[in-house]
């Protein structure tokens, strides 16, 4: 082997070290990346499982009130049936009240 074909070889095999060198370095910063990146995921994962929790309950906080509110809307229905009625009877009282005042005269 020349001399010139020596150095050739030890230009190639620095070049290929370096090389390897810079890969290994990306490869660092890329599991490291994919590191956060699972951690990050994590994170979510926990905060998704809060918003379930928080949205559970408050789906039975809202099905709770729409019972009261469907029992409120009935009870105000049967009270507006019973003014309803009383205005009739009154209405009737009144009549007969002016019937009667009108033979009294």
């Amino acid at each position: 082997m020349t001399d010139n074909q020596e150095k050739e070889l030890f230009n190639t095999l620095a070049t290929l070290v370096t090389g390897v060198n810079i890969i290994q370095s990306e490869v660092k910063i890329i599991k490291s990346d994919v590191q956060d990146l699972k951690s990050d995921v994590q994170v979510l994962k926990s905060d998704v499982q809060d918003i379930k929790i928080t949205l559970n309950k408050h789906s039975r906080i809202l099905n709770e009130h729409s019972r009261t509110l469907r029992r409120l809307d009935a009870k105000t229905d049967t009270i507006a049936e019973k003014v309803i009625d009383n205005d009739k009877r009154l209405t009737a009282v009144e009549k007969d009240v002016a019937d009667l005042r009108g033979e009294v005269h």
